[in-house]
């Protein structure tokens, strides 16, 4: 009799234990079908009023509209992004914390030193959002014309020409340094604590240049800015009259800024997908892409694996420029 009852008892066990396993996997799938239940927030590493915060602010409503919540903006500056990559990094992977990625937080401070996150391993990818040139600006009163009057000014005897960047690893940095690579030229860094800083001082001719996203389009537009040459290979669309720095005197100069989407590692899967769906949507939206021209970007879109494939790309080509010009993170 005893035997009957323990093994009655065994199974009454076995049976609460297998309940409570299938429950605890049933609880994250209808938290996941419940997304999103609390706002949604898009972190920006950078200041109000620069590229990476124009375009949050540009997607967050179409988005809020997509996924039938809301969703907030959060700008978290410091240390050219890494403040704010590092924060998300670390955040609950929930699907309610997203981040505006740029190159420096994941494809050129990797090359810089080592970090408290891994920019392989911490992140998802959800989307790119849009591609542009950088711009080689200067004050419309400054005295260069064009890249050649820029370069031989840089040559001359006791010459000495700073240039400025939203932070130590960004974009801004890593473009002015190939153009000191290949144009033969010691311009020297000046880091800002993102661009808006930057180029007030570049109209006050504090600063004599930068390599700026174009979300100084308006600046430029209102006579404050002289765009000297884009940074692609070809001309930009958004500024047909423009040269290209190849086409300026520099041959075979190429790069492309971008923003992108991304999350904390380990974001359900299926919160992803619904991300990536909407921003598909939002980017093709003709009042957004035409927001986003004002400001110098161009729309796009793409699947994470693109988006993956292109981060890693820039990451081992940029890790190559950074230890052949010996960039230090200052």
């Amino acid at each position: 009799m005893r035997s009957i009852v323990s093994c009655i008892g065994r199974r009454a066990v076995l049976a609460s234990a297998a309940l409570a396993l299938v429950s605890s996997f049933s609880v994250p799938a209808a938290a996941q079908s419940d997304w999103p239940s609390k706002p949604v927030r898009i972190i920006v590493g950078f200041p109000p009023g620069g590229g990476a915060d124009v375009l949050a602010r540009a997607i967050s409503i179409g988005l809020a509209h997509e996924i039938n919540g809301t969703v907030i903006v959060e700008n978290r500056p410091g240390a050219g992004g890494l403040t704010a990559t590092e924060f998300v990094a670390k955040s609950p992977a929930d699907g309610y914390t997203l981040y505006i990625a740029t190159p420096g937080s994941f494809t050129i401070w990797p090359g810089l030193r080592k970090l408290n996150y891994d920019a392989r391993k911490d992140f998802v990818a959800i989307s790119t959002l849009v591609t542009m040139p950088n711009l080689l600006l200067t004050s419309a009163s400054a005295p260069y014309q064009n890249v050649a009057g820029l370069i031989a000014a840089a040559k001359a005897p006791g010459a000495q020409i700073n240039y400025g960047s939203g932070g130590v690893g960004t974009i801004g940095q890593i473009a002015a340094e190939q153009f000191n690579l290949m144009a033969g030229l010691r311009l020297t860094h000046v880091p800002y604590k993102g661009t808006a800083p930057l180029l007030s001082d570049v109209i006050g001719g504090v600063v004599p240049i930068t390599f700026a996203d174009p979300s100084a389009k308006s600046l430029i537009d209102g006579g404050k800015l002289r765009v000297l040459a884009v940074t692609t290979s070809q001309r930009s669309r958004l500024f047909p009259n423009v040269p290209t720095m190849a086409e300026a005197g520099v041959p075979g100069y190429d790069l492309k800024n971008w923003y992108g989407l991304v999350a904390p590692a380990g974001t359900p899967s299926d919160i992803v997908a619904k991300l990536n769906a909407a921003l598909v949507k939002i980017m093709a939206q003709p009042d957004v892409r035409q927001r986003l021209e004002g400001a110098g970007m161009e729309a796009t879109s793409s699947s994470p694996t693109q988006f993956t494939d292109l981060m890693n790309t820039e990451r081992t080509k940029w890790g190559a420029l950074i230890a052949k010009v010996g960039m230090r993170p200052e």
